[in-house]
């Protein structure tokens, strides 16, 4: 590990730059979880953030799961399709999966769609694509239950 001497001292010339966020455009691709955490929703409720990346290096995509919202449709829904992914990806527990630690490294096919339309601070339109459904990765075997089905449901909120 270098010594840090300040930012003047910084010498960059034998790395390489970052390709930068590329999100999954709708397809289908196999993928692996990269990270996974708790946090807290802007509602007061609770939400299982993972990060997704294509092993083939298309790029990346985030799903939320609410596991805890005042809606309880929205907590269903998201449990849905926690379970989903759980049982795609061959989950050791889909159940009760104990440690959020272990959707790290789990991998799976993921369909990807577009979400519909929203409006950001500004007022203007935006669409951005989203994980529709989850299916195990051919010859794999799952963890038992349904993994694929359509999750493109209403969330009435």
């Amino acid at each position: 590990m270098s010594s840090w001497n300040g930012f003047g001292g910084l010498d960059l010339s034998g790395v390489e730059e970052a390709s930068g966020y590329q999100r999954l455009q709708p397809g289908t691709y196999e993928v692996e979880c990269t990270g996974a955490e708790i946090k807290d929703t802007a509602t007061g409720g609770k939400m299982v953030v993972a990060d997704y990346k294509d092993v083939g290096g298309q790029g990346d995509i985030r799903m939320n799961f609410n596991v805890v919202n005042s809606n309880p449709q929205a907590v269903e829904i998201g449990m849905r399709q926690l379970k989903s992914f759980l049982v795609s990806a061959n989950h050791p527990n889909p159940d009760k999966p104990s440690d959020i630690a272990t959707l790290k490294g789990l991998k799976c096919k993921i369909s990807v769609g577009m979400g519909k339309p929203w409006r950001d601070k500004d007022g203007n339109e935006r669409q951005s694509s989203e994980v529709k459904a989850f299916m195990p990765v051919a010859g794999q075997q799952t963890s038992g239950g349904a993994g694929g089905g359509n999750v493109d449901d209403e969330i009435p909120f």
